[in-house]
């Protein structure tokens, strides 16, 4: 254990916050690396360890943060997660069940399920391009409820068929 990494090792453990797969792998990642150094407890040298892995959006993001997350790689992943989350783009209808799944997720990690308050809270943020456009449209009920906000997402971005198909 404790072995140094190498230049291409090393940039495949750099986080630019490019979006939520690259957060994702950016923490399997460093999670692996730091068993590897036998650091897999050792929450402050992983947290001091990621902020040197940090580029672009996601250093300037960091630099924002307060200092108790900045230490902590339990805080810090946390951070991350809520960050570099799902975004919605609006672009297909498989890409609103992807984010209803992604945001369902979340909100059952966090235990609120029964809060389609909490969740709309969470979801609001997320929405980019023209799915921005068109959640700010929305009554403001239907922002505040997810229930109401999946159902539209839904209706707004429906399953593409494949009914015209025949075999």
């Amino acid at each position: 254990m404790g072995a140094t990494i190498s230049k291409s090792e090393s940039e495949r453990l750099d986080f630019s916050g490019r979006d939520s797969t690259e957060c994702e792998h950016f923490i399997t990642t460093v999670r692996k690396y730091a068993y590897y150094q036998g650091k897999q407890r050792d929450d402050k040298w992983i947290a001091d360890f990621v902020g040197t892995r940090l580029r672009q959006d996601a250093l300037r993001w960091w630099t924002g943060l307060d200092e108790a997350t900045q230490g902590s790689w339990k805080l810090l992943q946390n951070a991350l997660i809520a960050r570099y989350g799902p975004v919605f783009h609006g672009e297909s209808g498989e890409e609103a069940e992807k984010f209803v799944f992604a945001v369902h997720q979340r909100a059952r990690d966090a235990g609120k399920l029964d809060d389609p308050q909490w969740i709309a809270t969470y979801a609001a943020p997320l929405f980019a391009g023209g799915a921005l456009r068109w959640y700010v449209s929305l009554e403001q009920s239907v922002q505040q409820d997810w229930d109401a906000l999946q159902r539209a997402i839904f209706l707004q971005y429906p399953k593409e068929s494949n009914l015209g198909l025949t075999s």
